[in-house]
């Protein structure tokens, strides 16, 4: 399924504004894609499935669990570790999804076990989540988390951020960050977005918008979407993106 994204800066109207409101929520809701399931079946699989897995996970392995690099409840990191004392190992940040508004560094472990024991560390990372969390502090707390991991671990292989759905999209505004503002640049070597949501123009025409409460002109002036926004050479092709080759410089 296809959702051509809106205008953006200097970009002409996509595709999404000539959806009927029940069509484009439907883009927006994977859960209501299964021919055999209802949604809310398979939203509570889904959550089951990730906090079992990550259950296994913290007894498999060796952890550095409820690690705060703020202040806040939510600002907390979960780190997976493997039997590497040298402190050489590469680091995977995974950013959790939820649409902004559910699940935690609590469902965010369950992949750890296979890279553990391949020598990789990895941090399952935790932020406020809607309505208590908005999301200009979303991103500068993934943003945060990231300075923490640097200024935490200084021999690591470096760091690979990995996000799915709205972890994605926090993860690609990682990407677009101006370092010197935090006195310094972690290590980033590569970054894994999947099923990202890439320009949050539609949806704010969605139920999706309801915990979030963002207003467009609030997302161009702090710079949300980061198919408009990023200063890195990327393509996003996804379902829920903009297709877009971002320019060397901001638009």
């Amino acid at each position: 399924m296809w959702v051509e994204t809106g205008a953006g800066p200097g970009g002409s109207a996509g595709q999404w504004r000539d959806m009927s409101a029940q069509a484009l929520e439907d883009q927006y809701s994977p859960s209501r894609w299964s021919p055999r399931l209802d949604p809310d079946t398979i939203i509570e699989a889904h959550i089951a499935a990730a906090a079992a897995g990550t259950r296994r996970a913290r007894d498999s392995v060796q952890t550095s669990l409820h690690v705060p690099y703020g202040a806040g409840v939510r600002e907390q990191l979960d780190i997976y570790l493997p039997n590497d004392s040298s402190g050489t190992y590469p680091l995977l940040v995974y950013i959790h999804g939820g649409y902004w508004q559910c699940l935690s560094k609590d469902e965010a472990g369950f992949a750890a076990p296979p890279l553990v024991s391949r020598g990789v560390a990895v941090v399952a990372v935790g932020y406020n989540i809607a309505p208590a969390g908005h999301m200009d502090a979303m991103v500068q707390q993934v943003r945060r988390s990231l300075t923490f991991l640097a200024e935490r671990y200084t021999s690591t292989r470096g760091i690979y951020l990995c996000g799915h759905s709205a972890g994605a999209h926090l993860a690609a505004m990682v990407l677009s960050t101006d370092w010197t503002e935090y006195g310094i640049t972690p290590n980033i070597k590569g970054a894994v977005l999947v099923s990202g949501v890439y320009d949050l123009e539609p949806i704010l025409h969605t139920y999706v918008n309801d915990a979030l409460s963002m207003t467009w002109p609030c997302v161009q002036l702090a710079g949300l979407s980061p198919c408009w926004t990023s200063p890195v050479w990327i393509t996003l092709t996804s379902s829920r993106s903009c297709q877009r080759r971002a320019t060397s410089s901001p638009r």
